[in-house]
Parts: C-alpha cells; structure tokens; sequence
C-alpha cells in the first residue's frame, strides 16, 4: 500500500467578483497539462436556485515524478451567489458570472504508489530503511517542489481572476 505524505491541507483562496467560469476551469486545466500532470475530475455540478447558482467541482491532478513518487494535487472549488452579468468591453460582448469562489489545495506526495515493497513484512523493512537513508534528501526535494508548484497554480488563479477586478 502506498505511503502518502500529506505536504499542506486546506489551503484556501477567496474571490469576490467578477469572472469567467469556463476560462477559469481552461486556465487551471491548462496549467496541468504544461506541467505533465494527468486529470481526474472527481465532481463537478451545478445547483440552480431561485435567484443565483452554485456550481461545485473537485480536479485531482497527479503527477508520476519517478517509479518510486507521485505528486497528487486536489483543488476544490465552491462557486456561491452566481447572478450572470452581460458586459460589452470594445464592441465584444462578454457573458460574466458574479458572486464568491473559495478555492481548497491539498497536496500529497505518495510514495511506492505501485506497491512493489508490499509483498512481505521483510519488504517492508527493506522499504523503510530505504525511505529513511536512501531516499530522504530526494523525497525532501521533492516535498519542496511540490509546495512551489502548487503555490505557482494559486499565483495563476489569482492572476486570472484579476483580469477581470476591474472591468465594472
């Protein structure tokens, strides 16, 4: 069974205003996919109320760095009070969404994700001394590329949900 180090939980980011929910979604699938990251879409749904909208989805990107490690991302993303705005900005018309986003980053490092070293309590000895010796200063490197990548995808969102701060 593979061993997963959870390198930051419930990181969040909040955004209030004005933005476009496709290209968003474009923006952080497109991120991934730079970087070599594989997608998994584990949610994405959409509830209409009366007077707004909700619209929820969870992304899992993973990553396999070697045969030994495995960078996983989870963004979730919340977006409440959604009214749809229709802007026109030199001639183009652009249809809008207002309301709140909450971004949630988790990120994990899963080590012997294949489980080679689970045949045996001797394998797993083997697999320990290994991680604590042999593999530490790698793993370590790895944890601080990790954090950097997905602080590199929170400056990314935030740069795109700037584009549209002051358009109104």
């Amino acid at each position: 069974m593979a061993e997963k180090r959870i390198i930051f939980t419930d990181k969040s980011l909040r955004f209030e205003g004005l933005f476009d929910i496709k290209g968003l979604f474009r923006t952080m699938v497109k991120w991934f996919d730079d970087r070599s990251y594989d997608m998994f879409e584990n949610k994405n749904y959409e509830e209409v109320y009366e007077k707004d909208k909700k619209i929820t989805f969870e992304l899992i990107p993973y990553k396999k760095i070697t045969d030994y490690h495995k960078f996983v991302v989870r963004v979730f993303v919340v977006c409440e009070s959604l009214k749809e705005v229709n802007l026109e900005l030199k001639g183009v018309k652009h249809r809008l969404l207002k309301g709140d986003v909450n971004f949630t980053f988790d990120a994990t490092l899963v080590t012997d994700y294949e489980g080679r070293w689970e045949g045996g309590p001797q394998y797993f000895f083997f697999r320990t001394l290994i991680d604590k010796f042999i593999y530490k200063s790698q793993t370590r490197n790895y944890e601080q590329e990790l954090i950097k990548e997905v602080k590199e995808l929170e400056e990314e969102i935030k740069a795109y949900l700037n584009m549209f701060r002051y358009t109104v």
